[in-house]
């Protein structure tokens, strides 16, 4: 039966939201952004047959040429990887008007590992999550820097500091910097010398406490900064009874790994597989 890829409208909200809410294959991970902040972007798209919407996915692209799907949903009883092989070369032309070099989706459920090779994607690393069973915190050794609140006239230097600190396809620019500092209970910065050489912010769900962000200046690595800062997060989220305190890394990232478990995380053997396709 034919089925006809467009670009979604704030009229497809409720049958979008239908997908994502009442269909067992749906991600949706918009982190500081709402659906309907995205639903007139060039960079959403979805299939429809005979009036019905039976597939949608959203790419995001802010501050970095790579653009990461956010949002996956599609009806029961269809064909999950014919359906987005369908729909890809017009999202894809979609993100690559915008500037995307690179577009990388996270397979949250299984039924994504299967989509995303079948349109041309490479497993790119795996995320995997680590836990905190316990208030404990290791006693760190005198690290000469303040750590603060981070104030919204610090966003440009720790957007600064975000890319020194990771490889492109982990980039927080300062719109995504902005939006956090507004929306997390906990955001602070390393300084030394007056110069901001790290930052970290945590949230709240509930009282789960997640360590959203760690970051230090390539420069200024390995000398316990990452460590004071970790230290200060979980003194935050502790203080608030959180219960327990999660992180995520990729499972590749042996260094942070080891300063996690020095702080008592293990990891939860929940992972996350990172698929990547180049646009250009």
């Amino acid at each position: 039966m034919f089925s006809a890829v467009r670009p979604a409208t704030r009229a497809d909200r409720s049958a979008i939201l239908h997908l994502v809410r009442e269909h067992r294959r749906a991600q949706m991970t918009l982190d500081w952004w709402s659906l309907e902040e995205w639903l007139e972007a060039p960079t959403a798209w979805v299939v429809e047959r005979m009036g019905r919407v039976i597939a949608f996915w959203l790419g995001i692209q802010v501050d970095s040429p790579v653009a990461w799907l956010r949002v996956a949903a599609v009806a029961d009883g269809e064909d999950a990887p014919q359906l987005f092989r369908q729909l890809w070369p017009s999202m894809a032309r979609a993100l690559a008007a915008q500037g995307a070099t690179e577009a990388v989706g996270m397979a949250y459920g299984e039924w994504l590992e299967s989509v995303y090779p079948a349109a041309g994607f490479t497993r790119r690393t795996v995320v995997i999550t680590l836990r905190k069973d316990d208030w404990r915190i290791p006693e760190l050794p005198a690290v000469p820097v303040r750590v603060r609140r981070a104030m919204l006239e610090d966003i440009p230097r720790i957007a600064a500091v975000d890319r020194q600190a990771f490889e492109l396809l982990w980039w927080y620019g300062p719109t995504i910097l902005t939006r956090a500092w507004h929306q997390v209970p906990y955001f602070i910065v390393a300084e030394a010398e007056g110069e901001i050489i790290g930052y970290a912010f945590a949230d709240l769900y509930g009282m789960h406490g997640h360590i959203v962000r760690l970051a230090v200046h390539p420069a200024h690595q390995g000398r316990s900064v990452g460590a004071r800062l970790l230290a200060e997060s979980l003194r935050y989220l502790i203080d608030l009874g959180a219960y327990p305190i999660t992180l995520n890394t990729q499972v590749e990232n042996r260094i942070s790994q080891a300063l996690y478990r020095r702080f008592g995380f293990h990891p939860t053997g929940q992972e996350v597989s990172i698929w990547s396709c180049a646009l250009r």
